[in-house]
Formats: structure tokens, C-alpha cells, sequence
């Protein structure tokens, strides 16, 4: 993970963002696709969904910075048949809807203390000192 231009980030909502980080949820729904894969920093959003937040047992959720790592192993159209196979791991138990694609996440590994910071839209590359600091968490997350 030394090349900076090979590390993508994503910001994702909470709860989703925790059970993500957690290993509890390994697909995303987005309505976008990329061709990048590999390990991408993880990004929480600041916006707060207190419905949510309860209905997985969560009272207090760090926001608004990144948290961890994780791979991102592939990118599929996801049809009626993988809704039904899959949903289990996005945690979402409604209905199919067209026009999403599953992105398959692997490897969580969470940071020892989360940094704050701001996230963008889409797939993005963090600047340059937040990389660095983004690289210093995840070797002491690494370490142990």
C-alpha cells in the first residue's frame, strides 16, 4: 500500500460504515460502478440516523473521518437473483430494487483511533497529509 495513487477512499453512512468495518457487512449497494479494486480507506459520513443507529443495537458512532480499511474485491450488477442470495450480507432486508451494483468487500481492519476528517462524494483520492496520516493508523492497526 505504498503508492498513494493506488489507495482509493469511499464515505459511507453510518451505521452502514460500522457493520462494514466490523465484518458484519460485506456487500454495498451503489448505483455506480468503477473498474478500480483493492483496499480502500473508509470514510463515515456525517449524517446521523438515529432509526438506524438503534435497529443495530448502536447508542454512540464516530463520524466524520476515516476508520479503517477494507478491500474491495468486486463490482456486479445486481439482479433479482443475487438480491435474494445476498442480502443477508448487505443487511437490508427490503425489497429489489433495479439499478444498483454490489460492490463485495473484504479484509476489515479497523484503525486503533479514528481520524477525523472531511470526505467527498464517490471514489476519492485523500490528500497528501491526511495519506500520511492515514498510512501511520493503519501501520498500528497492522502491528497489533
Amino acid at each position: 500500500m505504498s503508492d498513494k495513487t493506488e489507495v482509493l477512499a469511499i464515505s459511507i453512512q453510518q451505521p452502514w460504515a460500522e457493520l462494514i468495518i466490523s465484518g458484519r457487512k460485506t456487500i454495498e449497494l451503489r448505483t455506480w460502478k468503477r473498474t478500480y479494486r483493492g483496499q480502500l480507506w473508509l470514510h463515515t459520513g456525517l449524517h446521523e440516523s438515529p432509526e438506524l443507529d438503534k435497529a443495530f443495537s448502536f447508542s454512540t458512532l464516530f463520524r466524520g473521518g476515516y476508520i479503517g480499511v477494507v478491500t474491495l474485491e468486486l463490482i456486479v450488477e445486481m439482479t433479482e437473483e443475487r438480491w435474494e442470495k445476498w442480502r443477508q450480507q448487505h443487511l437490508d432486508f427490503g425489497q429489489f430494487f433495479p439499478g444498483f451494483y454490489a460492490w463485495v468487500l473484504s479484509s476489515p481492519l479497523r484503525f486503533k483511533s479514528p481520524l477525523l476528517a472531511p470526505g467527498k462524494t464517490g471514489l476519492y483520492s485523500p490528500s497528501q497529509e491526511i495519506y500520511s496520516q492515514l498510512m501511520d493508523r493503519l501501520k498500528d492497526a497492522e502491528e497489533g
